[in-house]
């Protein structure tokens, strides 16, 4: 209740001394923080309050020429997230926006709200699965996402004092979380001997979990349940190698039927079979698409770039249609929007449902739905064929985009199949490897998948061919994928 009655207090609070400052006339946005399909930074480095209040002041403005104003706002438990929330909803109703408050939840409780109650828009501010000094914002105008041009367009707003002025409001909103458990449950039945752990990673996920494991049948363990915004028990990217491995332990010497893990808003989830082994996304993914089309045969689903090609293999022999799209939650969105697509998933543990959900990217849903697959087949996460596939290796690169640009005219040059969908997609005739620049980090991504281990040796050495030039640690980084 502290947690809450600071919000609160915030939210009572005249408008933040950063909004009349008299060095408003010379701030000045960071464009770091912009990024292909949310705003994020580090907090009182590359983001500030003042950089809260003026993208309210934008994000606002934009809606409001629009004819459109009532815009729904949550926080994820950062210890910075209350004070970034407060100046946004400040900015927001200094340019006319009625702004409905959810406080401390997780990003899919913002997704929901705005679809339920078919709000105009929805901001949450959060560090996703950043390290707690991170902290950021993701919005959404109706369903549909707010990213890459969009969000340039309200740096351009921003540099320019582009806004509108106007007399908005704030409504506290209290009873939606009861209403989404509701309807989060509503349609599944579930196996009563299964035993399931939970790993909330001390983050805003925690309250919804506590109130539907408590509702739903079988044995459940709940794993670091407290929220705290300083993440004391593990970092919140639950799909980073070691970040979970208490869970992996629960789950194999406890005998568990499954585990679950989240990154700090509840839009990512990492699943942990019965062996204790952490799946990739690609594999939890290729699960739901058998099951899916099983009952809508021939339909389209949505995979980015990073996945493997046994997954689109797998789509294809169940008798569906495997589409291919740029990695980030924004675009997997807009893809299934343009195509009608019911299922779609990520590397990084989005995944997407709207044959029965709203297609929004929610880690408890899609847990929900693991739980109902493996209530009639107990073996359906186990033995999962994996081949020759490394997990996605994260390299340390503050030229991230140069290395791209420069490695680009190389490929362009050489005869082999390349994709440009994101990144650089490298097809031969015994695999594939794909190096991207990551959005959200100072890191470039690479991902490489060979038919034999022999291949994959093959495919390591034609790597580091061309990459140690720009990354002389390649090769001590692929020895050990």
């Amino acid at each position: 209740m502290e947690i809450i009655d600071k919000i609160k207090r915030f939210f009572c609070a005249d408008t933040a001394e950063t909004n009349s400052d008299s060095s408003a006339n010379t701030y000045k946005l960071n464009p770091e923080i912009l990024r292909e399909y949310d705003i994020r930074g580090i907090y009182n480095d590359t983001l500030s309050d003042q950089d809260a209040y003026f993208i309210g002041r934008a994000f606002s403005t934009y809606l409001v020429r629009k004819n459109l104003k009532k815009v729904c706002v949550g926080l994820d438990c950062r210890i910075s997230s209350p004070s970034l929330a407060q100046n946004l909803s400040n900015g927001l109703r200094e340019s006319g926006a009625e702004v409905i408050f959810l406080g401390t939840c997780h990003t899919p409780l913002m997704y929901y709200t705005v679809n339920k109650l078919q709000l105009d828009a929805g901001i949450m501010v959060t560090g996703s699965h950043n390290p707690p000094d991170y902290n950021g914002f993701k919005l959404v105008v109706g369903t549909d996402p707010f990213y890459s041009n969009d969000i340039r367009k309200l740096g351009d707003m921003i540099e320019q004092r582009d806004f509108h002025d106007g007399n908005g409001r704030e409504i506290i909103m209290n009873k939606i979380a009861s209403n989404y458990i509701a309807d989060l449950t509503s349609d599944f039945s579930f196996s009563s001997d299964l035993k399931i752990a939970w790993d909330i990673g001390n983050g805003a996920t925690s309250a919804i979990i506590k109130a539907l494991s408590a509702k739903i049948p079988g044995y459940h363990h709940l794993l670091f349940e407290e929220m705290d915004g300083t993440f004391p028990n593990r970092q919140p990217d639950p799909t980073t190698p070691g970040n979970i491995d208490a869970l992996c332990r629960l789950v194999n010497h406890n005998e568990f039927d499954i585990g679950f893990a989240f990154d700090s808003d509840g839009d990512r989830l990492a699943v942990v079979n019965k062996e204790g082994q952490v799946l990739y996304s690609d594999q939890v993914l290729e699960v739901f698409a058998k099951n899916f089309l099983q009952k809508n045969p021939g339909a389209q689903v949505v995979a980015d770039v990073k996945c493997c090609n046994r997954l689109f293999d797998s789509i294809r022999t169940h008798g569906g249609i495997g589409l291919m799209e740029k990695a980030g939650h924004s675009f997997i969105k807009a893809r299934m929007k343009a195509t009608g697509a019911l299922l779609a998933g990520e590397m990084s543990g989005h995944f997407f449902f709207k044959d029965r959900w709203f297609g929004f990217d929610d880690g408890i849903y899609a847990a929900l739905r693991c739980l109902e697959i493996l209530s009639s087949d107990h073996e359906a996460f186990s033995n999962i064929p994996c081949g020759f596939v490394s997990p996605e290796l994260r390299i340390d690169c503050n030229e991230k985009f140069f290395v791209i640009e420069e490695l680009r005219k190389t490929l362009k040059n050489q005869p082999l199949t390349l994709s440009e969908i994101d990144g650089l997609r490298v097809t031969t005739e015994h695999g594939w490897w794909l190096i991207r620049a990551s959005n959200t980090q100072n890191a470039l991504s690479l991902r490489l998948e060979a038919d034999s281990a022999e291949h994959m040796q093959q495919l390591k050495q034609e790597i580091v061919q061309y990459l140690e030039v720009y990354i002389p640690s390649i090769a001590g980084i692929l020895s050990n994928a």
